[in-house]
């Protein structure tokens, strides 16, 4: 008795607490702070920057390099270079050498360098590329933005239908235990056998035992949604979050919600990837093509035996421009290759792409048909919870005019949960076609 009576006060004072907190949440308030606070959201946001970024690096590389440079070298053994002695001594014989060092001690440069390519087959169609993975990326951020807010959708049905179960779990409990006590009175009256008591208080544990399941799915389904927006998921936030939505108002909101652009996405993106690979053979086959390079210095050289940097006296001006070629010959034969590798990855994208649009209508058509089943098994199944409510009333009467035994009525209540959980299990899955269905 004492144990019924401490239950009865704990739902009581649930409840109260319950009415204190304002942490109220809608489905549009879940999808919202989703799309701002989601860890997974903002990571495909700052890839996209980074692709961003890729594109504006990429379109530098026609800009002309330059840089300068500077160095200071001692020459610890200058080498020695053999010339005709007779340029030096006419008195030398014919053929007879002498060995000149054409170096000093010390030598330092400075000066300005430029190197830009006037033609490289390598670089040629790199922005575009670079525009190709931006593009690509754009599509994957609004493609898992989409699965976010499905997810979340999803995520929030789960809780409204977990906390519902909790609810009607809870008036289940109390009116077991009231049925537990009036059976003990029974009992001491000698009015029901002993096994009629054990039945109440074995129905009367049972439903506790549900609801604590109960109480811990909701904890569950809380902390997953909690996960999914980007909420500290913390006790606190998981006692205190209240959704506002039962499942009748949430089922025509979601109803009401502008059908998912994901398939479009999903062949927008792969499109991109088509596209991509066809201009990567282009790219390829351009690196049988000669590289045209133009090189330039501007510059001084320092040449003395002592190192005497600050004298304008050592220093010579040096400055040149220059242009140089470079044709590829044994490359040609790895060109080839990744030629034909790449023409294989392009097919396998255009098949994927060819796939992805036969799979979308499809899919569609099967979520379609899907979603009608659903519909008529909520209704059906929403009649009959109406019905068996009906019927609890009745039931309940006639137990209490002593029409039937407690045996019965049990059986009876055992029914009605039953109803009500096919009820339930089928509003889920009409929640999860809408959501679903592209």
């Amino acid at each position: 008795m004492q144990k019924i009576v401490f239950i009865l006060i704990l739902f009581y004072s649930t409840s109260a607490f319950a009415q204190v907190v304002d942490n109220m949440l809608t489905l549009d308030d879940a999808i919202n702070y989703a799309t701002e606070h989601s860890p997974t959201l903002n990571i495909e946001r700052v890839k996209l920057n980074e692709a961003n970024i890729s594109v504006k690096e990429s379109q530098l590389q026609y800009i002309p390099n330059i840089y300068l440079t500077s160095d200071v070298r001692q020459n610890l053994v200058i080498p020695a270079t053999p010339v005709p002695a007779n340029v030096f001594d006419p008195s030398a014989q014919e053929g007879e050498l002498m060995y000149l060092k054409f170096n000093t001690k010390w030598n330092s440069s400075a000066g300005v360098n430029l190197n830009y390519d006037l033609f490289n087959p390598e670089k040629l169609n790199s922005v575009a590329e670079q525009k190709h993975q931006l593009k690509i990326q754009e599509f994957d951020a609004q493609i898992y933005e989409e699965e976010l807010r499905e997810k979340v959708a999803l995520a929030y049905a789960e809780c409204v239908i977990a906390n519902e179960q909790k609810q009607l779990l809870k008036g289940d409990t109390a009116y077991y235990a009231s049925l537990l006590n009036n059976a003990n009175t029974l009992y001491l009256k000698e009015q029901i056998s002993l096994s009629q008591k054990n039945d109440a208080h074995s129905a009367f544990n049972k439903s506790l035992a549900d609801y604590l399941e109960a109480e811990k799915i909701v904890i569950d389904r809380n902390a997953e949604l909690l996960y999914l927006i980007g909420m500290d998921v913390t006790t606190d936030n998981i006692e205190t979050i209240i959704l506002q939505e039962d499942i009748q108002t949430l089922l025509q909101k979601i109803k009401q919600r502008l059908q998912s652009d994901y398939y479009n996405l999903e062949e927008a993106r792969q499109q991109q990837v088509v596209d991509l690979a066809a201009l990567r053979i282009k790219s390829a086959s351009l690196k049988y093509a000669p590289t045209l390079t133009l090189n330039g210095y501007y510059g001084t050289n320092y040449y003395n035996n002592d190192l005497s940097l600050f004298n304008n006296n050592y220093w010579r001006g040096n400055s040149y421009l220059g242009l140089s070629i470079r044709v590829p010959i044994t490359q040609s034969l790895t060109t080839a290759k990744d030629v034909s590798r790449l023409r294989l990855r392009k097919l396998i994208e255009s098949e994927n792409l060819r796939d992805i649009r036969n799979n979308r209508e499809k899919e569609r058509l099967k979520e379609l048909t899907l979603l009608r089943v659903r519909e008529e098994n909520y209704q059906l199944n929403q009649q009959n919870w109406e019905m068996s409510q009906q019927n609890a009333q009745a039931i309940q009467m006639q137990f209490d005019k002593g029409y039937i035994q407690q045996s019965d009525l049990l059986n009876e209540q055992q029914k009605i949960k039953q109803t009500r959980h096919q009820f339930l299990q089928s509003a889920y899955d009409l929640f999860s076609s809408i959501i679903t269905t592209k």
